[in-house]
């Protein structure tokens, strides 16, 4: 099973939380960890190595808000260095998050789910009036 950790700065993943159960209700493959202003890079990638720790086999999408930042760092490391069994992914919309929901259980396998969600974020932005 492929599990998704969401990653951001402050409320970042509680909101993305809270949106979801909102729109979709709540998804068990999804969990949530905020870098807080009370958090140093130690106590946060501690956070993090604790929850996959407790996935086990699992394979783990992390999607962070911002490309290059702190999350987004500690969740890079952890990929870089999995064999493949983590990726990690910054920048996704709601639209994605939606589709990640309801893929996490599908048969795509963990880079194709991280390729389809950027994807989604890329096709489903626009302009109103175009």
């Amino acid at each position: 099973m492929i599990k998704i950790i969401v990653l951001g700065h402050g409320g970042y993943a509680e909101g993305v939380r809270l949106n979801m159960e909102m729109i979709a209700g709540p998804c068990e493959a999804m969990h949530f960890i905020d870098l807080t202003k009370d958090d140093d890079l130690a106590s946060f990638q501690q956070k993090v190595v604790n929850l996959t720790e407790s996935f086990s086999e699992d394979k783990i999408l992390f999607v962070c808000d911002l490309l290059g930042a702190t999350p987004f760092r500690v969740a890079a490391e952890l990929s870089a260095v999995s064999n493949g069994k983590y990726y990690t992914v910054a920048g996704l919309n709601t639209m994605a998050f939606l589709e990640l929901s309801m893929s996490a259980d599908s048969e795509l396998s963990i880079k194709e789910l991280a390729e389809r969600s950027v994807e989604t974020t890329k096709t489903s932005v626009s302009i109103f009036p175009a």
